[in-house]
């Protein structure tokens, strides 16, 4: 009795400790999502609950293409950026010199926002800047590419920003693994495919997929490459473009919040559709770390 006297008093203690914690979350995120929530089954300026807004959303096709346009920019983009960060963070995960140097220029665009990434792309890829200039010098290009200003300008912006996030959590994810299990495997005859295949990866299958889902998440709300360096009125029409002409033009807040609302059931649905393939295959255990 007086064990589980002692037990209930750690308890309640532990609690009140986690109310600092607690409260500012509270107020500074639930409550908005839940008052966000509310403004969804409102019709902006009438009273009374309606599901009109939702409605509205599944059928208007400028709202509902928004789904479509969104995925099909950053899925295939989240899936070139961790190709190359894997690439990059594999090679770079031996000691090589100016290693220091080469990862802090990956990840250097993290530095500095997709604001300037944005902005600094279009004096490089304009069409008298200096990638269309050093391709058209060499003939590989005989007239200016139109990267800018369209869903390509946006993709490749996603892409700068994407490889540097995803290759600063591949790193230390990589330096964790001890490398006395690749050295044992080829001792027992493994090549190096059949070592990474079979040992290497399979110990960081799950951190991998755990990275490449918060790329995804981060990536679906992508606003200012959208507008600047992409075509916002018809390839780049992505769930936030919508949303913040709703609120800022229209000022119908309540349709902006149904979008946004929409947007982050997409979010959940591509995390659980992650972490389902996740779980297929072989989770290394953290007794691999150093």
């Amino acid at each position: 009795m007086k064990a589980d006297h002692q037990d209930t008093g750690h308890f309640q203690k532990d609690t009140l400790l986690l109310l600092p914690s607690l409260l500012p979350l509270l107020l500074i995120f639930l409550y908005p999502l839940i008052q966000g929530i509310l403004l969804t089954l409102h019709k902006n300026g009438e009273a009374g609950f309606t599901f009109y807004n939702y409605i509205q959303f599944f059928t208007v096709r400028d709202f509902s293409n928004t789904i479509f346009r969104t995925l099909v920019l950053v899925i295939p983009s989240s899936i070139l950026e961790m190709t190359l960060a894997f690439a990059m963070a594999y090679h770079l995960r031996k000691p090589i010199r100016g290693k220091g140097l080469l990862n802090g220029l990956i990840m250097f665009p993290l530095t500095l926002g997709p604001l300037i990434v944005a902005v600094g792309m279009i004096d490089f890829f304009k069409p008298n800047g200096w990638f269309n200039l050093f391709l058209m010098h060499l003939g590989i290009l005989h007239q200016p590419a139109q990267l800018l200003y369209n869903f390509w300008g946006t993709f490749i912006s996603l892409t700068i920003l994407g490889v540097g996030f995803i290759f600063s959590n591949l790193v230390g994810l990589m330096d964790s693994i001890d490398p006395s299990f690749e050295q044992a495997a080829r001792s027992l005859g493994a090549n190096g495919f059949q070592t990474f295949i079979r040992v290497f990866y399979p110990l960081i299958r799950s951190g991998v997929w755990n990275i490449f889902s918060l790329n995804v998440i981060m990536q679906l709300a992508v606003y200012s490459s959208a507008i600047i360096v992409g075509n916002p009125a018809s390839s780049t029409r992505v769930f936030s473009v919508v949303a913040f002409e709703q609120a800022m033009q229209y000022f119908n807040y309540n349709m902006a919040e149904t979008i946004a609302v929409i947007m982050a059931a997409v979010q959940f649905i591509c995390l659980g559709v992650v972490h389902y393939i996740r779980k297929k295959g072989y989770v290394g255990s953290a007794s691999t770390f150093k």
